[in-house]
């Protein structure tokens, strides 16, 4: 007779919620595979292809046999790059001791929450927010603060907000600009009014900067409004979205160099490097080129397009009302309109996560609810797709809720 096996997993993981995208695309896949067409607007991935100087470079550098270990943290090759277009970004300069490379800018934000939290610790992160990085700060020990902005500012947060959510327990303070999942794009005077609150505290800020080149307004950086504040930031940042290579894992993190040291002295024990290959194609992608300038304007231009389609198309479905987004590729509607009252067939919807169900089964049209984005009554939808699927997509979501 077998003796059932107890599985016991480590207390960390009790208040660990999986990634609403990843299990939404997963649903998706599923419906696809019984032949039922579903159109996703739940993945934050850029529907173009990989710009051709930079698969050429990958491409040679297989050929050329550059398939083995790299330094943890990335080749003296890719961090020059790296550390040259920081520069140039920030208008600070930075030296190779002050960047890491990680497979992602995820592994970055999850290595920087582990070097930097204990237990007892506190991380301030506005919500609406992308969904790990409350999950990650949990993992590291710290508790997240999560103030609530409002489509009032425009999702962003103010100092007040700011100013009440700290505390003597606050490590770190993640500012998300361009912002998933609103596409909030804060402005110069803006972060000057945050900075002005955060020299009252010793906390680490975390700027993600990972849509930076999707902003349909002036982009203002955290570090060129505060540069007296890089002692205490770090630069997260990848070629995900503005070189359309999700799938190659490549992410930076910059900033003081006694903290890219922990970063990396962690890394020598867990990926140890994003892939040798990848990081060849980094160099080319982070080298100045007019070609691949042209590249990423060309697909900010499309998105861009894009956000106005869908807006419009929002517009017209009763009970649905949306804040116009200033960069990443993302809308971010409120349908509390929709909620708790009959729609098609008599369902009824008390949450966002159930309208996003309902969606799915219903319109077959793939969102992530609010509720993962610390924002009950909206859902987030990608305009990273073709603007025939927006066309349909928004026809379906019309006629399921009229």
């Amino acid at each position: 007779m077998s003796v059932k096996t107890e599985y016991r997993l480590a207390r960390r993981l009790a208040q660990l919620e999986p990634s609403a995208t990843a299990a939404m695309n997963a649903r998706v896949q599923q419906l696809r595979a019984e032949g039922i067409k579903v159109i996703s607007f739940s993945v934050g991935e850029p529907d173009f292809n990989t710009p051709e100087p930079i698969k050429v470079a990958a491409i040679e550098a297989i050929n050329k046999n550059r398939t083995h270990y790299t330094p943890a943290g990335g080749t003296l090759e890719v961090r020059k790059v790296i550390a040259a277009r920081v520069s140039a970004d920030q208008e600070i300069p930075y030296a190779l001791g002050q960047i890491t490379t990680t497979a992602g800018a995820k592994e970055g934000l999850y290595l920087a929450f582990q070097a930097l939290c204990d237990e007892g610790d506190e991380a301030i992160i506005p919500a609406p927010y992308w969904v790990s990085y409350v999950e990650q700060a949990r993992l590291a020990g710290a508790t997240p603060i999560t103030p609530q902005t409002t489509e009032a500012t425009g999702f962003k947060v103010t100092p007040a907000q700011l100013r009440a959510a700290l505390s003597p327990r606050t490590r770190v303070v993640m500012l998300n600009s361009p912002s998933n999942p609103t596409g909030a794009v804060y402005s110069a005077d803006e972060l000057a009014a945050l900075a002005d609150v955060l020299r009252e505290s010793d906390a680490i800020i975390i700027a993600d900067e990972i849509y930076d080149a999707i902003s349909y307004v002036p982009y203002a950086r955290w570090l060129r409004v505060a540069p007296d504040m890089a002692d205490r930031t770090l630069i997260v940042n990848g070629a995900a979205k503005a070189y359309a290579m999700t799938g190659w894992r490549f992410g930076y993190v910059a900033g003081p160099q006694p903290i890219i040291t922990a970063i990396k002295d962690i890394q020598s024990h867990t990926s140890t490097h994003t892939a040798s290959i990848t990081q060849d194609a980094a160099v080319k992608a982070y080298t100045p080129s007019d070609e691949l300038d042209e590249a990423v304007q060309t697909m900010v231009a499309a998105f861009h397009k894009r956000r106005d389609l869908i807006l419009g198309l929002l517009a017209e479905i009763p009970g649905v009302t949306c804040n116009v987004p200033d960069g990443a590729f993302y809308v971010f509607p409120n349908v509390t309109g929709l909620l708790n009252k009959p729609l098609k067939n008599g369902v009824v919807c008390a949450t966002s996560d159930d309208l996003n169900n309902y969606l799915l089964d219903q319109a077959h049209i793939a969102c992530v609810s609010g509720e993962s984005f610390g924002a009950p009554g909206y859902i987030r939808l990608s305009y990273a797709t073709s603007e025939e699927e927006i066309v349909e997509g928004m026809r379906r979501f019309r006629e399921s809720v009229s």
